[in-house]
């Protein structure tokens, strides 16, 4: 059996590998890009802020010590009832 026209489909197979890395190189040229909105930007800045705040007032915990080592610390009871309640009923949901 003999092909005819090897040189027609030669041109053909040439032509599609010219396009075919054509279109790689066009898509390798884009760039990947990111943006953080503003609201991102200040939640990490409060996220940042709060990691400098320490989590015990120790200045108020040494008071209560003191006064309590001196018997002069008061609890206020109707304070302290609706604070329970209220942890109560948030705890409840």
């Amino acid at each position: 059996m003999k092909i005819n026209g090897v040189s027609n489909i030669q041109k053909i197979m040439n032509a599609y590998k010219t396009n075919k890395t054509q279109n790689v190189n066009k898509v390798s040229l884009k760039e990947d890009k990111i943006e953080i909105s503003q609201q991102g930007k200040d939640y990490q800045f409060a996220i940042d802020a709060l990691k400098d705040v320490e989590d015990i007032r120790e200045d108020k915990v040494n008071d209560i010590k003191i006064r309590i080592e001196n018997g002069t610390y008061t609890v206020d009871k109707h304070k302290l009832a609706k604070s329970m309640i209220k942890e109560d009923l948030n705890w409840r949901g």
